[in-house]
C-alpha cells in the first residue's frame, strides 16, 4: 500500500495574521509553530517533497535550515483571507513551474496541506495517507471533537488540486488539536504537547 503513495506537504506559512499577531512564528517548547509543522512533515515516510510558501523572510530562514524543504515565495494575490485552498492551487499550477520543480507533478500521488497553526496534532501522516488511500477518499480533512473542520492536515488526491477541484467524494478523520486564534491557545496547546512528550517518554 505505502509504495502506492508519494506525497508533497504544503505548508502555508505567511505572517499576516490579524488575532495574534506573527503567530506562526511564535514559539512553542522553543519551535516555531512553522518549525513544528515542517517536523510534522519530515516524520512522515510517504512525504517526499515538502513546500513552505511564505511572504515573510524569517519564515523563510527558518524552513530553509531543513534539509530538502523547499521554499517559495507567496504571490501576493495569495495573501489575506484567501481560501488556503487557493495557495495549494497555485503552488501546483504555477509555482512549481516557476521555481523549476515543475517534474514533481508527474511523482506525486497526494497533496497534503499543513497549517502550522495547529502544532499539537495526535494524529501519524502517515496513517492519514493510507487512510484516504484505503478509503479511496479524493479528499480527507481533519475535524475536531464537535465535527468542525480544522487545517491541521488536508490530503488531495493530486489531480483535484491541479484541476483546482478539489472536493468530490470527501472524507474526515478526528485530530482534536488546538486551532491557535489566542494566546490561550498557544498556552494550551504548549499544554498538550508538552504532556504528548510525557506519553512518549513512558512508553520507551
Amino acid at each position: 500500500m505505502d509504495k502506492q503513495i508519494c506525497g508533497l506537504a504544503i505548508i502555508p506559512a505567511k505572517t499576516d495574521s490579524k488575532r495574534v499577531k506573527r503567530k506562526n512564528l511564535r514559539l512553542i517548547n522553543d519551535k516555531t509553530l512553522v518549525d513544528h509543522a515542517i517536523e510534522y512533515a519530515k516524520k512522515s515516510s510517504l512525504v517526499d517533497y515538502i513546500i513552505v510558501t511564505t511572504e515573510s523572510d524569517e519564515v523563510k530562514e527558518i524552513a530553509s535550515k531543513y534539509s530538502e524543504v523547499l521554499v517559495y515565495e507567496r504571490d501576493k494575490d495569495y495573501m489575506g483571507e484567501r481560501e488556503v485552498a487557493d495557495v495549494y492551487i497555485n503552488v501546483l499550477q504555477s509555482d512549481l513551474k516557476k521555481h523549476g520543480n515543475e517534474d514533481i507533478i508527474s511523482k506525486i500521488t497526494h497533496v497534503i496541506g499543513i497549517q502550522p497553526d495547529h502544532p499539537d496534532r495526535t494524529t501519524c501522516l502517515d496513517s492519514l495517507l493510507n487512510y484516504a488511500v484505503d478509503n479511496k477518499y479524493d479528499d480527507l480533512f481533519t475535524v475536531d471533537s464537535n465535527g468542525t473542520r480544522n487545517g491541521a492536515v488536508r490530503i488531495t488526491k493530486k489531480d483535484f488540486v491541479l484541476s483546482g477541484t478539489m472536493s468530490r467524494r470527501v472524507g474526515s478523520f478526528l485530530d482534536d488539536c488546538t486551532n491557535i486564534h489566542s494566546e490561550q491557545d498557544i498556552i494550551d496547546a504548549e499544554k498538550n504537547i508538552n504532556e504528548m512528550n510525557r506519553a512518549g517518554e513512558d512508553s520507551e
